[in-house]
């Protein structure tokens, strides 16, 4: 494919069409035949560039910041002439306008102010004479005070130059610029200009570089003038097609939450590729018909998809933006930005993903010359002040390094300059040296730590050292973990193993424990107690009847029961009678219960007189055991003989399903045994005495009862009316409990009001949904005595699947982990294609090992869907539908469900981001973030907060200070507590609407009051053109964007001498927001005045 104004060749040989192809892409595209650029015609200030207003701006929203400092150091070996030098780079400043350029906002513009004369003072400093380690240490701190020295951008030059000497004969040069007036092609040309200048003036001899026929200055104005009309129209149409459409940001999974305004504080780490590396990458680019660039750049958007999961990605390059002729030899900020988007869908081999890269570079290489800021302000991309529009990481290739300038009679060596800031999230630099490939990682220290950077890096590099060898592999198949992160994902990590009971059954362990301590109290109800020998006699007598209803091994027989000592009884003689319990909570609805019983079919349901009117029809052997007992006195209370195995089922439990029916869940005797015995998340022991409080329908009760009864323990049964928290916490410690399992919810709400009462806790489990922080806090500093333990698990895994005991100096405002897998048990956290994901990276959470499921009643294709072979080991893995990622450290973060997610004005939002911070708010107990779409069409976030000194001001502003204006709830609702549901977790249904809805803006009209509304929208309305402006619009929704900002300040300052910062209007974008910090400067003003 030939690029424009391209010549074919021709009578070439393929390789020589081939070679001469790659060639040219590596020059991207052919300068188009242009009339030349004109100079303008007199010597006034001009508009700055569209690359330069951009700067302009950052450096506006930002004073004094560094970041776009271009800093250089060279080391000079020989005998230097400092005043030839000095008159080399006065003559280079005089030479280009740019140089001698600053800038200003005039009547609501960037303009270049152009000086006619300025002097570059070569300043000084004098090192001589002291030791070599000094001068080391005085160059560094000489090199970190002028990288960190910010210029002014309205005073000329954006220039420094400084020479430090260290001997008569060895000298360190530094040099530092401002990107608003220089780019990488620049410094060439400053090299060039000055090796040749210097050696000249050394000899005595006059400038002997050629005139410049024009200057930046008349490059700016012209750029502003072609690109209108059909020109303009022309290159937009490409990019409105290729970014009209809000494409969706990449979201690279971060170590810190994202600031509201970046610090560009920044990081650089290095690694270097060998030769033969390098030159398996040129080979594979020559036989594709690519470059090294694409090839390089389809590796990173590999790695970046399986960072992310993301199948769209766009990425910033810069390009010189040299096309014409007579701008090559000028010194200015030429580079443009060229977004590349590619589609990383259905899961491309390699080789299809390269040709799909190679397209959109050659697509973008002949639209490159609109500028980016262009697209911006026609596109009005969602902004952020913490975000770049369209991108936030860039890819950069160069061919080589920058070679220092070559002076006459100096040997000069170019040194790193140690970089302390970013401009971007990350760019990922690549430069190619003559024994392989340098890769520069620079990333924000706001985002990333470092450790994440150097895993980052090497997982790149596994993927170049591997493509070459794979070019028809899937993307989600090529090599990206190292060897040594293998064995730690899916060996060290994934699970351990204890010697424990795995092919028993519940009822031979409760047998066995029975005739072991016979005398010890097993169970305690209302006061009562009931020895293992007295509870093994009981539930034989009841599974005597039971056989003799017909129950034999495999059938289910249903319970429905309140919290009962006969609850015990029944699921123990359930399972001696070789069947499997069906929990039934009374409570349910009809409807709910009926379809339960249809779908297990079971001919026998045991439940109390009281409860039978609450059941739907049933018309099997319906069993009142409260007024049966008498009957069951004759029967024998020897064990029963009946076979079974660990692979039985013990019980099914109902979950909610996604179809609107409930989903029973099959859960094997071993599923069980691998819960209690021989685990190592808490102390099972005679010692401890439990309490059974969950409904039985709820699989915490599956811990709460066979944990102590399979371990020679004690179960207290709470009483089954619902109690208050009150009651609760006196039954706790009146009946002495020392392992308690309490779901979050009402785990944050005894923490609130009966903590005083678990003093006698020695293991307290929690769990079931997300900890909140302060809580656990309190907990720690209270209850010191107390193993706090985070537990999670679905009840496909059977009730606990990881835990985590909480140090006791966890920090208050940070995220309490799910830990590490039980004993027993397996968890992988795998990608869309069932790749392990590294570290810190969200994936789904899969659960393998003793604990999963058969799988679902009568659901074979749900089964099949959930449940898949693991392909890791034998067995079987549970798909939770749970995003977590791996700590450093090995234990396991919980990030919500994958549900979880919602799509905000273009923008994908982990619901569980906005609850994390808003949890870190002093007055947040709890919270909950939903998307709801209450009116159609206006989906919006809504915030649900537990606390009583909360206020929606206060935790608006919190949120505005640490989350995006797109993550930003729409309607705070203030509850006294969030609802829960039967099984102790929170009630997302039964939240309510928010009062108000978001209309639209035309009927969200609210005239301005008071004179500073007035005069802010009277502004408004003249530089958004728009004739009616509420008080609560909101600018950028009306078209602002970051230069019409930048004229409402500027006619603040002009018109009223009132100096607003330009970052308020982004903190504050509606007039009435906006309205209040006016009035304060102004107030300040008049006291000072």
């Amino acid at each position: 494919m030939a690029l424009p104004n391209d010549k074919k060749p021709s009578k070439l040989s393929a390789a020589q069409q081939k070679a001469l192809l790659a060639k040219r892409l590596n020059r991207k595209a052919a300068a188009p035949a242009y009339d030349a650029i004109p100079q303008r015609a007199q010597n006034s200030p001009c508009p700055a560039s569209f690359a330069q207003e951009r700067l302009w701006f950052i450096e506006t929203l930002q004073p004094g910041t560094a970041a776009y400092n271009i800093g250089y150091q060279f080391h000079l070996r020989g005998d230097l002439n400092a005043p030839a030098l000095e008159q080399s780079l006065n003559t280079i400043v005089a030479r280009h306008e740019g140089l001698r350029t600053c800038f200003d906002m005039m009547n609501g513009q960037v303009m270049q102010i152009i000086a006619d004369e300025v002097t570059l003072p070569l300043l000084m400093e004098d090192l001589q004479g002291i030791s070599m380690a000094e001068q080391a240490q005085q160059v560094k701190a000489l090199v970190e005070k002028e990288r960190q020295q910010p210029f002014d951008l309205k005073q000329a030059p954006l220039l420094r130059a400084k020479l430090v000497a260290l001997s008569p004969q060895e000298n360190i040069l530094l040099l530092n610029m401002h990107h608003i007036i220089s780019d990488g092609w620049s410094m060439s040309v400053f090299n060039h200009e000055l090796s040749t200048l210097y050696a000249a003036y050394l000899k005595g001899e006059s400038n002997p570089l050629p005139e410049l026929t024009i200057q930046y200055a008349d490059f700016a104005v012209w750029q502003r003038q072609w690109l209108q009309g059909e020109v303009l129209e022309q290159q937009l149409a490409y990019w409105q097609k290729q970014l009209g459409d809000n494409p969706p940001r990449l979201q690279l999974p971060t170590d810190h939450n994202r600031p509201t305004l970046s610090t560009f504080q920044g990081q650089r780490r290095y690694l270097h590729l060998p030769g033969s590396t390098l030159e398996a990458l040129k080979r594979l680019s020559y036989q594709e018909s690519s470059t090294l660039f694409m090839t390089l750049l389809a590796a990173f958007k590999v790695l970046l998809l399986r960072y992310t999961q993301q199948t769209d990605i766009l990425i910033g390059t810069p390009l010189a933006n040299r096309l014409r002729k007579e701008i090559e030899p000028l010194i200015g900020f030429f580079v443009n930005t060229l977004v590349l988007r590619t589609d990383l869908a259905e899961n491309p081999t390699f080789r299809e993903l390269l040709q799909r890269v190679r397209q959109v570079c050659l697509d973008g290489y002949a639209h490159q010359s609109l500028p980016f800021e262009k697209i911006v302000e026609v596109l009005k991309p969602e902004r952020a002040l913490n975000r770049t529009p369209f991108i936030n990481v860039m890819f950069v290739l160069q061919n080589a390094s920058n070679q220092a300038f070559q002076l006459e009679g100096i040997t000069a060596e170019a040194l790193r300059v140690q970089q302390n800031t970013a401009k971007f999230d990350l760019t990922l630099q690549l430069v190619e040296k003559s024994d392989g490939l340098m890769l520069v990682f620079e990333y924000t220290t706001d985002l990333f730590e470092t450790a994440t950077i150097e895993r980052m890096a090497g997982h790149y590099q596994t993927l170049l050292e591997s493509i070459p060898e794979n070019l028809d592999t899937p993307l989600a198949q090529l090599p990206l973990l190292t060897d040594a992160e293998h064995r730690t994902l899916l060996t060290e990590w994934a699970g351990s193993q204890t010697n424990y009971p795995r092919n028993a059954t519940i009822q031979r362990l409760f047998e066995a424990q029975a005739q072991q301590t016979p005398e010890a109290v097993a169970l305690v109800f209302e006061g009562t107690p009931l020895t293992y020998r007295d509870l093994n006699h009981k539930a034989n007598q009841l599974a005597h009847y039971l056989q003799s209803l017909g129950v034999k091994p495999g059938d289910l027989v249903g319970l429905c029961l309140e919290r009962s000592l006969d609850v015990v009884v029944a699921t123990l003689a359930i399972l001696k009678a070789g069947g499997a319990y069906v929990p039934l909570d009374p409570h349910y609805p009809h409807e709910r219960l009926a379809f339960m019983l249809a779908d297990t079919q079971i001919s026998v349901l045991i439940t109390h007189q009281s409860l039978r009117e609450q059941l739907p029809p049933f018309e099997g052997h319906l069993v009142s055991l409260d007024t049966l007992w008498p009957d069951l006195e004759p029967n024998s209370t020897a064990n029963l003989t009946v076979d079974g195995a660990a692979e039985d089922l013990a019980y099914v439990m109902y979950t909610s399903g996604s179809t609107g029916q409930p989903k029973g869940v099959c859960v094997t005797h071993r599923n069980v045994v691998r819960l209690v015995k021989n685990t190592n998340f808490a102390c099972l022991s005679p010692e401890e005495t439990f309490l059974q409080f969950a409904p039985i329908s709820f699989d915490a009760a599956t811990f709460e009862i066979w944990g102590p009864l399979l371990n020679g323990g004690r179960l207290v049964i709470f009483p089954p009316q619902k109690p208050s928290l009150e009651l609760l916490g006196q039954f706790i410690a009146q009946q002495r409990i020392t392992t308690l399992w309490l779901t979050a919810g009402l785990f944050h709400q005894m923490v609130d009001h009966q903590l005083d009462q678990l003093q006698g806790v020695r293991q307290l489990l929690a769990g079931g949904d997300v900890l909140s922080a302060p809580h656990v806090h309190k907990v720690l500093n209270q209850l010191p005595q107390t193993r706090l333990i985070n537990g999670y698990g679905p009840t496909e895994n059977t009730t606990f699947t990881t835990c985590y005991p909480i140090p006791t100096d966890w920090p208050e405002d940070m995220a309490v982990p799910i830990g590490r897998p039980i004993a027993n048990t397996e968890v992988y956290i795998l990608d869309n294609h069932l790749q392990p994901v590294p570290v810190g990276i969200p994936g789904q959470l899969y659960a393998g090992g003793d604990g999963v499921a058969r799988g679902y009643l009568n659901r074979p294709e749900l089964t099949a869907e959930k449940f898949i072979a693991n392909p890791f080991g034998p067995g079987r893995l549970y798909q939770t539908g749970d995003l977590a990622r791996y700590r450093p450290d090995g234990n396991i973060e919980f990030l919500g469900r994958m549900d979880n997610q919602v799509k905000i004005r273009g923008f994908r939002i982990e619901l569980g981001e906005i609850e994390t911070v808003l949890s870190q708010h002093p007055a947040v107990e709890q919270s909950i973030v939903m998307a709801r779409e209450d009116t159609p069409g206006d989906k919006r976030l809504v915030a649900y907060v537990v606390g009583a000194e909360a206020s929606v001001p206060d935790l608006r502003q919190h949120l505005q200070q640490k989350l995006p204006d797109y993550m930003i709830p729409a309607a705070f609702v203030l509850l006294e507590s969030l609802p829960i549901n039967a099984n102790g977790k929170v009630d997302r249904q039964a939240l309510p609407a928010p009062d108000t809805t978001r209309p639209d803006l035309s009927e969200a009209y609210e005239a301005p009051e008071g004179e500073v509304e007035l005069l802010l929208a009277d502004i408004w309305q003249e530089v958004l053109r728009v004739e009616q402006i509420g008080r609560h619009d909101n600018f950028f929704e009306l078209g602002g964007h970051s230069l019409l900002a930048v004229q409402i300040v500027s006619r603040l300052q002009q018109d009223y001498q009132i100096e607003l910062a330009l970052r308020f209007l982004f903190e504050y974008p509606t007039i009435a927001q906006l309205a209040p910090v006016v009035e304060e400067i102004i107030l300040s003003e008049l006291d000072n005045e």
